[in-house]
């Protein structure tokens, strides 16, 4: 049985957790219904005014979320010239240097952009409407507290720790649980790349010029329990940005094929990578009819969808081990 006080405790994190949870299902739902009806809403031109990446003057490792790319844009609707920053649904979360630099070169300042404008508020609009990065972030995150929610609940409701009959901890179930959930996400993002692979490729292709194939190097710290720093390691992408035109709006893409970017360990392989184009060269871009500003210049090449495939099989037979493991000690005779 619980004591009086850590009973009050796990009562309250249950509490915590169910509001999180509550929290993140209606932004969950909010954000899926304004995917729906951004399907009706009308576009207008608009021109970039501002695009920088907001950050910290230092911080400690690359991959921390500490930069958010900031884009504004000048637009009419009703008549009116305004003014906005959103870029996506759900707003814009904090990010990698690497990744916030990435957004923010697919605006450079005085680019024609459609702007998607919500004919019942000329102030809500957005740039990419169908960008589902953020739902997917929600999506786990009201799995994950959810799970939390539902194990602390019952923890209070029945007044004590719950085990198996063997004596484990229920909550210790909630490990493999998060790996084979990890290991569905990353099965549907590749999914997701393969299918947009094999679409792009259908695509319609306009002429594009390279504007930049640099080497990106991020300096990750591993640190120890005491925060104290045990080694910093090194990584590399390939930054590749090329521009196009499609009618009289201008685009930046980013995106070499589908799926998830290369990270590469040693710096010759990442310049290797970043050789195969060279500023000012002439490219072919196939880019989508409906959404021009998503664009890639390889449909055909599918090794960013096997990165997420190969890892979702590695964490689905690690995840389905300790299961079974968990389930053999907890139950077994």
């Amino acid at each position: 049985m619980l004591d009086p006080q850590h009973l009050l405790w796990t009562q309250i994190a249950a509490g915590v957790c169910l509001l999180i949870f509550a929290g993140q299902l209606f932004n969950l739902i909010r954000m899926r219904s304004q995917m729906r009806a951004v399907a009706s809403w009308s576009r207008t031109e608009g021109v970039i005014t501002v695009s920088k990446v907001d950050q910290p003057p230092s911080h400690a490792s690359d991959d921390l979320n500490d930069a958010s790319p900031i884009v504004r844009y000048r637009y009419n609707a009703g008549g009116r010239d305004l003014e906005n920053d959103r870029i996506m649904p759900g707003g814009q979360p904090l990010t990698t240097r690497v990744l916030a630099a990435r957004q923010v070169a697919r605006y450079p300042v005085g680019a024609r952009v459609d702007v998607y404008v919500d004919p019942n508020d000329a102030n809500n609009v957005l740039l990419e409407p169908d960008t589902k990065s953020n739902l997917v972030a929600l999506l786990a995150f009201a799995i994950v507290f959810g799970a939390l929610a539902a194990i602390l609940t019952a923890h209070a409701l029945g007044g004590k720790v719950l085990y198996t009959s063997n004596g484990v901890p229920m909550f210790a179930f909630a490990l493999p649980a998060l790996v084979i959930l990890g290991a569905a996400l990353s099965f549907a993002s590749s999914v997701r790349g393969l299918r947009l692979a094999r679409a792009s490729a259908r695509w319609p292709t306009v002429a594009g010029t390279v504007t930049a194939a640099d080497v990106i190097e991020e300096e990750i710290e591993e640190t120890n329990n005491e925060r104290s720093v045990i080694r910093r390691i090194r990584r590399y992408q390939v930054d590749l940005r090329y521009a196009y035109q499609v009618g009289q709006r201008d685009f930046v893409g980013t995106a070499e094929n589908w799926g998830w970017t290369g990270v590469y360990g040693l710096r010759e392989l990442a310049e290797k990578a970043a050789g195969r184009y060279t500023p000012g060269q002439p490219v072919t871009v196939y880019y989508d009819p409906a959404r021009p500003g998503n664009a890639v210049l390889e449909p055909g090449n599918r090794k960013g969808s096997m990165a997420p495939l190969i890892f979702s099989v590695i964490a689905a037979g690690i995840g389905a081990v300790m299961l079974a493991i968990f389930i053999n000690v907890g139950f077994g005779d």
